[in-house]
């Protein structure tokens, strides 16, 4: 289905995007052999391979979901749902909040069965509240219709920005800043920050 004629529960037809995102650089590429995170490294064989956009205080997410991580018949299954709102939560405390820390907490609602045959799914994170080195995050699975599949709820701990990068090889703010365009530049649907707006 080409990606101006996506579907949006609220939005009848998504149209071409008025606002530019940042494609975010993935600065743990440099570690180099010890790096094989699961979620964002794109070495990992049996990794998620994520890239990930900012928008502002908003971090969006496209994933091509792999039928081999599938629950029930082409429906992704619910840990690898938990998953992708859990490292999307991360890389929003990594480029937005500018530190690193650990998931102390997750609540997953699932929503919609997301399938892993129709095409691209999106996670969408945004901050809703601060409480010292406490980060409450929120992030929805959207499928390629952008409807809504699951929801989280994720409590970060976060350290000083100092032991951040002395202990957890937090490479600095800095290093996660990317490439500017608009979202169908990095082959992202046309309208896709407006539409999960």
């Amino acid at each position: 289905m080409p990606a101006d004629t996506l579907l949006n529960p609220v939005m009848p037809r998504i149209m071409p995007s008025e606002i530019k995102i940042e494609k975010l650089n993935n600065p743990f590429e440099q570690i180099g052999d010890g790096y094989h995170c699961f979620g964002c490294s794109s070495k990992n064989p049996k990794g998620l391979k994520l890239d990930f956009f900012r928008n502002g205080r908003t971090l969006i997410t496209r994933w091509h979901p792999d039928p081999d991580l599938q629950g029930y018949h082409n429906l992704l299954h619910g840990g690898i749902q938990a998953t992708l709102l859990d490292e999307t939560a991360a890389w929003w405390i990594y480029a937005i909040a500018g530190t690193a820390g650990f998931t102390s907490r997750l609540s997953v609602r699932y929503h919609k069965g997301a399938s892993v045959a129709e095409g691209d799914l999106y996670t969408v994170g945004r901050e809703i509240l601060q409480r010292r080195n406490l980060y409450l995050i929120e992030v929805n699975l959207y499928n390629h219709r952008l409807e809504l599949c699951s929801s989280g709820e994720l409590e970060f701990f976060t350290y000083p920005v100092e032991k951040a990068l002395a202990d957890l090889y937090y490479p600095g703010h800095e290093q996660f800043k990317g490439t500017w365009g608009y979202p169908e530049d990095f082959g992202l649907p046309a309208g896709l920050p407006e539409a999960l707006a």
